[in-house]
């Protein structure tokens, strides 16, 4: 089990992290802030915490809405889900809450999965919280970090806060690529089968829908300068992972995405079979050029410590994964980079988490959405990260099957969401390049 110092540690990191300064720790007599569980220590600022978080942290557990503590920011009560219940002014327990949130000790409280063995969106305190601040679409985390750096301020603490290469906010434009190409005679002999003779011929004979709409991808990206973060698969292993074409394919990905960024997308049968991890780094590594670096998993399988171990021992150093499939939002309660923390080894990872807030088969699959609906989602997802400073990532697939009219439809619906977040002041770009940026943007101060 991890412990609850090193949990608090790794709190107050990340969110010092976010607002420019870094903890330097000391003995507590010389201490500027620290976290006790005493009032009054000495002449620096110390952030209260209760007991009973402590006790939370050291063995999790999912509170459900009405067990939650509530700390009252910007004249909304936020949940906390460490510590007493009921309205707290104990700033340690934010400091204890964010751990909660970005260590993932909801997900360890939980033991259900879905069929895919993901963490189900209808078992988290976002989904009993709904529509409720601190619910999926409002990032509980980055309220915290508010909290504290207005403490901060008024103990005579500068805050020198985070832009990305200047701008208050980002957007991240991403897409997963699970096929390149179709197979056209396979195309035909289903769509026959199905009875869809035009449908089976259009695929067979015309232009080849999945790489079209990879180019209308790439032109959708140009369009608004943000050059995109592409993932590839290198491996198929279970009927879920599509035939792959990635060698075949890999010089015309790389001309046409010569300005984004190029990631490892490990397939769903990579999941538990450590030998097919190394066979797919090596895939990556071989048809792209270059080791991978950044990734995210096929239909979003994550399993923990598992997974974030097999992608840092593989050489990735930032991932995209953490978003709910069933519904758009932050499923680690920000929309800030964070580094992941291993609750087995109880210590923070090398791994950097830059968190999936809305992806396109959520709104259409899931949800079912219709385009004007979808448009209001993806701007509830934009307006949270633009108030909180923070990063938006997008996932967007290139066309794999169905209606072509209503994925032209909804590549039109993402368009004009990403020229309105431009003209609200947001940069768009790559994860990579975003994340450096966000990285670079301050000096860390010490305090």
């Amino acid at each position: 089990m991890p412990s609850a110092e090193g949990l608090v540690r790794y709190g107050l990191d990340e969110l010092l992290r976010g607002l420019g300064l870094a903890p330097e720790w000391t003995h507590r007599d010389s201490a500027r802030l620290g976290v006790s569980t005493e009032e009054g220590r000495g002449d620096g600022l110390w952030l209260r915490i209760t007991p009973q978080a402590l006790a939370d942290l050291a063995t999790p557990r999912l509170r459900t809405s009405a067990e939650a503590g509530r700390v009252k920011i910007d004249g909304e009560a936020w949940p906390v889900p460490v510590g007493p219940s009921g309205p707290t002014d104990a700033l340690g327990d934010l400091v204890a809450g964010a751990a909660w949130w970005l260590a993932g000790l909801q997900e360890r409280a939980v033991s259900e999965r879905d069929r895919h063995g993901r963490f189900p969106y209808a078992r988290s305190l976002q989904a009993a919280l709904g529509a409720a601040p601190g619910g999926p679409l409002r990032p509980a985390v980055d309220v915290y970090r508010r909290r504290l750096a207005a403490a901060l301020r008024e103990a005579g603490i500068d805050v020198p806060g985070r832009t990305w290469d200047g701008a208050p906010w980002a957007v991240a434009l991403t897409h997963d690529l699970d096929a390149l190409r179709t197979r056209r005679l396979r195309a035909l002999v289903g769509g026959l089968l199905r009875g869809d003779v035009r449908g089976a011929l259009r695929q067979a004979l015309g232009p080849d829908r999945r790489w079209t709409t990879t180019e209308a991808l790439a032109d959708l990206g140009q369009r608004h300068e943000a050059p995109a973060t592409w993932f590839v698969k290198p491996g198929q292993w279970t009927p879920e992972d599509l035939p792959v074409d990635l060698t075949a394919r890999a010089d015309r990905l790389r001309t046409l995405v010569a300005d984004g960024e190029i990631g490892w997308h490990p397939g769903y049968g990579v999941h538990d079979h450590p030998a097919r991890w190394n066979a797919e780094a090596e895939r990556f590594e071989s048809a792209i050029g270059t080791p991978p670096r950044l990734a995210r998993t096929h239909f979003l399988r994550w399993s923990e410590p598992e997974t974030p171990r097999a992608l840092a021992g593989r050489g990735v150093r930032i991932d995209s994964t953490l978003g709910f499939a069933e519904h758009e939002g932050f499923r680690r309660g920000t929309c800030h980079p964070f580094r992941l923390y291993d609750l087995d080894a109880d210590r923070p990872s090398d791994l950097w988490e830059v968190p999936l807030a809305v992806m396109d088969t959520t709104l259409t699959d899931y949800r079912g959405l219709d385009p004007e609906a979808g448009a209001e989602a993806i701007r509830s997802i934009f307006e949270a990260a633009r108030r909180r400073g923070g990063i938006a990532v997008v996932l967007w697939h290139n066309q794999i099957g169905g209606d072509d009219a209503a994925w032209d439809r909804w590549v039109d619906t993402l368009d004009r969401e990403l020229g309105r977040a431009r003209d609200e002041g947001a940069r768009l770009g790559p994860l990579a390049g975003l994340l450096s940026a966000w990285q670079g943007d301050a000096n860390q101060k010490r305090v």
